[in-house]
């Protein structure tokens, strides 16, 4: 039958209103509210994750409104991400959320209570969290001693969790346990590390025979599946096992191609795939070895099928090879430091930063200290802490850098502690690898960034 022009027209716009309604629905909004009650917090910055370990965090920052907070973000229908909500003064949060839902935190003393459709599910992980935090670790890196708390955090956990697990549906319920436990189960697998050294030179045997009798038996049963791998957590406590294993198997440590291909043969499909990207990418992270990883990230991308995992590696890669040069623009990040105040490197433009990428065994506190005295408010100093726990005495900036922000040492293309960059006043990378300090007593150091000023 023929139907008229006019119907015709308002056919195609019916069809076009039904695939706007049908995107509508694909992108809902996931709204996470709350209120600080009692401390003096003026913003909150939010976190997330749609693809953990594989895609860079999304951050937003919002000013408290009479004690309030409000995020609306977009997230697929049904699709669960992780989030991480920071007011500063200990209230922070690392909790998950499914497209579609809403979150209410109110942070009040010493706790935070939940509400919302998410509520269930979040405050499941943070009671847990608490208990798992309340069995103190002993003062002392004893093997057997933290392997015994690990053990019971582990329990601890596993107990608050059975209770919400007919409240929560089976696939969220195993990610939420699997993104508690495996945190503390990587805990557990580190300490086959600890295991002291002997005069009788029974080390290695000492170690397998611990991990069999005070690990294994303690480990959780964390099952794979789509769900579950989207953990960076259980990501993590999976690779620290495999280097463990392997260790186990071999007696001998081994190196990070060796590792990988560990990884490629024992798992397979999707798991697999994430496994190894979250290798490679704490191997650019890290400054493994150029010729290992260049190896190990050819063979990956011949093999990979998951697309993303693909993308991400093929871009850090890229960028590894291109590396940074003087005269280029200094890649932007911003962090918060030591206090929580949100520092960014824009903010030090008309000024010569220097960057320090350091471990916390780096003895070097006392001459960059000199040198940071030969100059006025014209010179920052960013002291980047990428391994261990923040050394208070450095002068400038200090900031603990977290798994969310390591591609900055990939932008920086770092691949030892300590190492400098002197960005200049312009916001360009003025000296990518200036001498050491600790060689001449920051002679050399204290020059060139003498010649930057001059600039």
């Amino acid at each position: 039958m023929n139907r008229p022009p006019m119907m015709k027209q308002l056919l195609r716009i019916s069809c076009i209103f039904l695939m706007l309604a049908g995107t509508a629905a694909a992108q809902s909004a996931t709204v996470i509210t709350g209120r600080v009650v009692d401390r003096p917090v003026r913003k909150i910055s939010l976190s997330y994750w749609y693809d953990p370990g594989i895609s860079p965090a999304v951050t937003q920052d919002t000013l408290l409104k009479t004690d309030s907070f409000y995020f609306r973000i977009s997230v697929p229908v049904e699709r669960m991400i992780f989030f991480y909500a920071d007011a500063g003064n200990g209230y922070n949060f690392y909790g998950m959320i499914r497209g579609g839902d809403s979150l209410r935190m109110m942070m009040q003393g010493d706790s935070i209570l939940f509400g919302g459709s998410a509520a269930v599910l979040n405050r499941a992980v943070y009671t847990a969290k608490r208990e798992q935090a309340a069995v103190a670790m002993p003062e002392l890196p004893d093997a057997a001693r933290l392997a015994t708390a690990y053990g019971k955090r582990l329990q601890v956990a596993g107990r608050v969790l059975a209770v919400y697990r007919d409240s929560i549906n089976t696939a969220t319920w195993a990610l939420a346990r699997t993104h508690v436990l495996a945190e503390a189960a990587s805990g557990l697998v580190s300490t086959l590390w600890k295991v002291a050294a002997a005069p009788d030179s029974t080390l290695e045997e000492r170690q397998v025979l611990f991990y069999k009798d005070n690990i294994l038996p303690a480990l959780p049963q964390l099952i794979s599946s789509d769900t579950t791998v989207t953990s960076i957590r259980y990501l993590s406590y999976l690779l620290h096992k495999a280097e463990a294993d392997y260790f186990i198997q071999h007696r001998y440590e081994c190196n990070n191609r060796a590792i990988y291909e560990w990884l490629k043969t024992h798992y397979s499909g999707r798991l697999r795939d994430r496994l190894l990207a979250h290798s490679l990418m704490l191997g650019f992270a890290a400054g493994n070895s150029p010729e290992e990883q260049e190896w190990c990230v050819r063979d990956y991308l011949e093999v990979v099928q998951d697309e993303a995992c693909k993308q991400a590696i093929a871009k850090l890669y890229g960028r590894s090879r291109k590396g940074i040069s003087k005269g280029v623009m200094a890649p932007a990040f911003s962090f918060q430091d030591v206090q929580g105040n949100l520092v960014s490197l824009r903010q030090f433009s008309g000024k010569v930063v220097l960057l320090h990428f350091y471990s916390a065994t780096d003895p070097l506190q006392p001459v960059l200290t000199e040198i940071k005295n030969c100059f006025d408010d014209n010179v920052t100093f960013v002291n980047i802490c990428c391994n261990g726990n923040a050394v208070k005495d450095l002068p400038g900036w200090l900031w603990q850098l977290d798994e969310q922000h390591r591609d900055v040492l990939t932008q920086y293309n770092i691949s030892k502690y300590p190492s400098f960059i002197i960005v200049g006043k312009n916001g360009k990378v003025y000296a990518t690898r200036p001498p050491d300090p600790a060689v001449d007593h920051g002679t050399a150091l204290t020059n060139i960034i003498y010649e930057a000023l001059l600039q």
